[in-house]
């Protein structure tokens, strides 16, 4: 299973900041703060020390999201939680978090990034101790909720203290830096949670994976009240274009609960159909009308227009969607439908860590060899791992399932890290202007955690629902095979896209 998609939005942002950067090293501190030598040192270590709270604040919110998956199968137990809750528990944390990334980036620029991230870092840490200390599944629901608010208000500053204190080389550099703590949440996430799971009891383990932000989120916050800067960063007309985000957010909660199974859901479906069908071409053009007003619209006309960022958003939705959808599937599928020990599927886990992070460092010299042409073969090989995850499952026995377990995900994770960085550097690359591409950035990152919300949301549920029919591991590997099959149709509809981005591209090359 793909396990570099939470930190996809990093290797937007490092893609941009290469693809863009001036020759010039380390902006350090304001400009007028740079003035004598003096004062420039003391900027660059304190700009050194700001980039060291991003890297812990990031590699906390990205550890939460790698161990989660593992709390899901004991927590469904623990709070005798259904399927319809179980599935707002995994889904709404995605949709807060992508809702949370536009307005919350406004209100940086207005108001100064320190308090925005202070705010954010409070409702994660504040609103994981109160999961983890829920006695229902609706507590459990309403955390995720302002949890995943304060992790996409959190994600903003970061990016936005990034780019306010580096320039050129110096800003690709800290970039890698958050990227590479995406990468290594990846790996200790799983190991991490596995070892909390196995050694507490079952009923405690996934209180323990929910608490365990606490004392990482104390710690980054003592130190961002000291050392964050906290003057206006922006003077920017402040702008937020809260209609589109309140219409965009109903369109896809609208399709979420429409996956939603249960007695009280299943009459409201056709209604939540027919409110996302009418709320798109609402959306579409109220973003027109705000633009033409002078407003910064969530989706501009420049990038509805632009053919290549339209096709690569396509690709990420699609990808995104199916990666995490499958990695969450996969783990109930070995922690509920085989009984496999927490620490035994984290230990199986981590070739894909290991191989999305190398590829992923890898990818920038893949794609200036191979343009889209590679993104086309990568993703090809991530649908053949998947096919073959879905044939282990049908036919082999579970020990050969187990066994050959490493060496897909080991194969999935080597293609989901060139698929994702090098298809978002290619996006953005579409887009000119400097202010396109913070506009582009920020709904490729909204996107796909919408997507994401969708997907995980469906998914969860058909595995859920055909697995209780009856009990035997045969009901659960019917179960997985099925969800397998429309994730394999997200993937394919990401290759059709890169496919056809490819070949417009050949038709473009110069002849000789």
């Amino acid at each position: 299973m793909a396990r570099d998609e939470p930190h996809a939005g990093v290797h937007a942002e490092l893609a941009d900041a290469v693809a863009h950067a001036p020759p010039s090293g380390r902006s350090g501190w304001p400009a007028r703060q740079r003035d004598a030598r003096g004062a420039s040192h003391y900027a660059s270590a304190s700009a050194d020390i700001v980039l060291g709270i991003c890297v812990a604040m990031g590699f906390t919110t990205l550890l939460d999201q790698a161990i989660f998956t593992l709390a899901v199968p004991a927590l469904r137990s623990g709070l005798h939680a259904s399927t319809a809750e179980i599935q707002l528990i995994t889904s709404v944390y995605s949709i807060a978090f992508g809702i949370a990334l536009v307005p919350a980036g406004r209100l940086g620029d207005a108001f100064g990034r320190r308090l925005l991230f202070l705010v954010g870092l409070a409702m994660f840490t504040g609103f994981s101790v109160l999961g983890g200390l829920a006695d229902d599944a609706r507590t459990v629901i309403a955390a995720r909720v302002l949890q995943g608010l304060g992790a996409g208000m959190i994600n903003t500053q970061i990016f936005g203290l990034i780019q306010d204190l580096f320039t050129g080389t110096a800003q690709a550099r800290a970039l890698g830096r958050y990227a590479m703590a995406g990468g290594l949440s990846a790996l200790v996430g799983p190991i991490l949670g596995g070892l909390v799971l196995a050694s507490a009891p079952p009923d405690i383990g996934w209180r323990l994976l929910f608490l365990v932000n606490a004392p990482f989120g104390v710690a980054v916050f003592c130190m961002a009240l000291r050392h964050l800067p906290r003057q206006r960063l922006s003077d920017r007309r402040f702008s937020i274009d809260l209609i589109g985000l309140i219409l965009l957010s109903a369109i896809t909660l609208a399709l979420m609960l429409a996956t939603l199974v249960g007695s009280a859901a299943m009459p409201s479906r056709r209604v939540c159909f027919a409110v996302a069908l009418a709320g798109l071409p609402l959306f579409l053009a109220w973003e027109a009308v705000y633009q033409r007003r002078g407003g910064t619209p969530i989706l501009s006309r420049s990038l509805v227009g632009s053919c290549g960022y339209v096709i690569g958003t396509i690709v990420a939705m699609c990808q995104f969607a199916a990666g995490v959808t499958l990695g969450m599937v996969s783990a109930l599928f070995f922690l509920d439908g085989l009984h496999l020990a927490s620490l035994l599927y984290a230990a199986l886990s981590i070739p894909a860590a290991l191989a999305s992070t190398a590829s992923a460092m890898w990818s920038w010299r893949f794609v200036r060899r191979f343009g889209r042409g590679g993104t086309v073969f990568a993703i090809a090989g991530y649908a053949l791992a998947v096919a073959a995850q879905g044939w282990a499952a049908e036919y082999f026995e579970v020990r050969w399932i187990v066994l050959t377990y490493p060496a897909i995900v080991l194969l999935q994770g080597v293609a989901s890290g060139l698929i994702h960085a090098p298809n978002q550097a290619m996006t953005l690359a579409q887009i000119g202007q400097d202010e396109g591409r913070g506009l582009a950035a920020g709904f490729l990152q909204l996107s796909q955690r919408l997507a994401c919300s969708i997907g995980m949301s469906w998914g969860t549920g058909v595995f859920l629902v055909r697995a209780s029919a009856s009990a035997g591991s045969a009901v659960y590997r019917d179960a997985f095979v099925e969800v397998l099959m429309p994730i394999l149709l997200l993937v394919a509809g990401a290759l059709a896209a890169a496919c056809a981005d490819w070949a417009s591209r050949r038709a473009q090359r110069p002849t000789a």
